[in-house]
């Protein structure tokens, strides 16, 4: 039982220790949407004062535009060695926890 707590405890360990480290809190929104949050408070507040002109938006971040195809093939091949890492770690880590149940296995049908 101590051992199960002693696990879980480490576990936990090492996932306050990965979400202090990334230190952000706004790791998952995108750039584009954070500099126009803090624009739009800007704007707010200019928009507020008499015989001032609205300015003009900037809508350069959702443009968009036909990849070549070079472009397309080096983004596949990054999302492929991506992919082949991804696959590596999780083969590595499902070896990694089944060596105790093998073991478990190996005292279970080969003890006296």
């Amino acid at each position: 039982m101590t051992g199960r707590n002693t696990i879980s405890s480490i576990i936990l360990a090492i996932c306050v220790c990965v979400a202090v480290l990334s230190g952000s809190t706004d790791a998952f929104t995108p750039s584009s949407i954070q500099s126009h949050a803090a624009s739009s408070s800007t704007t707010k507040t200019s928009l507020n004062q008499f015989g001032k002109k609205k300015p003009q938006e900037d809508l350069s971040s959702i443009e968009s535009r036909d990849l070549t195809r070079e472009e397309m093939l080096a983004i596949n091949k990054r999302n492929e060695e991506v992919m082949n890492n991804e696959l590596q770690a999780m083969t590595g880590v499902s070896v990694l926890f089944s060596l105790p149940i093998l073991y478990l296995c190996y005292v279970a049908f080969f003890s006296d």
